[in-house]
């Protein structure tokens, strides 16, 4: 334990040394909910995927007291190699003592937080000149006493901007918008609401009809009003109001970084397919088609959200069906079985044919759909995903469209490793697969 937190004390120091030379444009994002692809659709709406890009994101969740240094000096992590981990704190030493640069004129940093003062340390490290907010929600509740908390922490990204700053709210979220008291910065909202300065409208799952009458998602449809300006785009590859959200926010935050909406739109449409298990379109076998979003379910509103995309889908009526395969919400604490009980109901609510859990907490679920009124011929629940994904790949025939979400813990993606079509693909499209989680149970 000593020495990591001599190892995050370097490395934070190199980093904030470096920020504070070369003074990089730092966009910063947070929120209980969606942060991952909210920073993902604004480096590419930036230009982070284009040939000698000065703009660079954080990879994957490197979103700690560990992944955000990393990202800023240019660097993955190591794991367990101590040679690996010698190079990169001779990095740090590089570059955080002027011998070295950064590389980049923008970071687009994810900052998450998974107790008190995590957020305060991070914005220590790189004091934000664009803030993004996603969400305040339970996610990660367990080391919080309430949602209020939560909401106090996911705005030290406001409170830490100059008057010079810009904040970027999330319009539908009360606990969100109220944030803009605790800024002199200007604040520009993204949403559904009316008076957002990008204002999100007909979000539609655009479908393909394939030669046997099978619908099959193609992406998100999603039509932007910016200041009074109607923008359409596209999202391939991907599905859902989340995506639709992250790429309002990347449209709100490009004119902060000089690149004009229409160039974002486009970069978006282009480049943006989502990101690994986040509600990507991945073909199953038996021709069916899975929405991966085994990345975590920290949140009941993720996964309601998700489960209600996956209803909106216009399919073949009485020749496909909506399957969800659901595994544990961790990290809840005391909103765990309330969480876990409005899943359920919703998931009988929305009329979904076959519900399939992996896990204890999730026994509430299947419970609860259960008195919402689902057959109970149509639950199924098992403790592990090994069997479950089993299960399903017996279950499951030609049309039929899979949603697949669960805590990290609960190692979802196992199910749709078992289940996609290409499963030689699983180390490009899935989470969780390094050596490392690969050896895990």
């Amino acid at each position: 334990m000593v020495v990591q937190q001599i190892v995050q004390r370097f490395l934070a120091s190199a980093a904030r040394r470096a920020i504070r030379r070369e003074r990089p444009q730092v966009i910063a994002v947070t929120g209980s909910l969606g942060k991952s692809s909210v920073k993902e659709a604004i480096g590419v709406a930036l230009g982070a995927r284009e040939a000698g890009s000065s703009v660079r994101m954080s990879l994957k969740n490197y979103n700690n007291e560990y992944g955000v240094p990393l990202t800023i000096i240019g660097t993955q992590t190591p794991c367990r190699n101590v040679v690996m981990w010698v190079q990169v704190l001779f990095r740090a030493l590089w570059l955080g003592w002027g011998m070295g640069k950064i590389g980049a004129k923008v970071l687009v940093l994810e900052m998450g937080a998974d107790r008190k003062g995590d957020l305060a340390w991070l914005v220590g490290i790189a004091p934000p000149d664009v803030a993004v907010v996603t969400s305040v929600s339970p996610a990660h509740a367990e080391f919080f006493g309430s949602v209020e908390e939560i909401a106090i922490e996911k705005g030290t990204l406001v409170r830490a901007l100059s008057k010079r700053g810009v904040a970027i709210l999330n319009a539908d979220d009360p606990r969100v918008t109220a944030m803009r008291k605790e800024t002199e910065a200007t604040v520009r909202y993204v949403g559904e609401s009316e008076g957002s300065d990008v204002r999100i409208h007909d979000v539609r799952i655009a479908m393909d009809m394939v030669e046997d009458e099978r619908n099959v998602p193609r992406g998100v449809e999603v039509a932007l009003d910016v200041h009074g300006q109607m923008f359409r785009t596209e999202l391939r590859g991907t599905i859902g109001r989340p995506q639709a959200f992250a790429a309002a926010v990347a449209v709100a935050v490009a004119p902060s970084a000089g690149v004009p909406v229409e160039q974002a739109l486009e970069r978006l449409n282009r480049d943006y397919h989502g990101i690994a298990g986040r509600t990507r379109i991945i073909p199953g076998i038996k021709f069916t088609t899975l929405i991966d979003d085994s990345y975590n379910a920290a949140s009941p509103t993720a996964m309601i959200s998700g489960l209600r995309d996956v209803a909106s889908m216009e399919l073949s009526s009485g020749t496909q069906r909506r399957i969800a395969a659901l595994g544990d919400m961790r990290e809840l604490g005391s909103y765990s079985d309330e969480a876990h009980r409005a899943v359920g109901h919703e998931v009988a609510t929305l009329g979904f044919d076959v519900l399939v859990t992996c896990g204890t907490l999730a026994r509430d679920i299947a419970a609860a759909a259960r008195e919402a009124g689902m057959a109970d011929e149509a639950i199924h629940s098992f403790d592990d995903v090994a069997a479950a994904g089993l299960f399903i790949q017996g279950l499951i025939a030609k049309g039929d469209v899979i949603f697949i979400k669960g805590s990290q813990g609960s190692r979802t993606e196992k199910i749709v490793k078992e289940l996609m079509a290409e499963p030689l693909q699983a180390p490009f499209l899935l989470v969780r697969m390094t050596k490392e989680w690969l050896d895990r149970p």
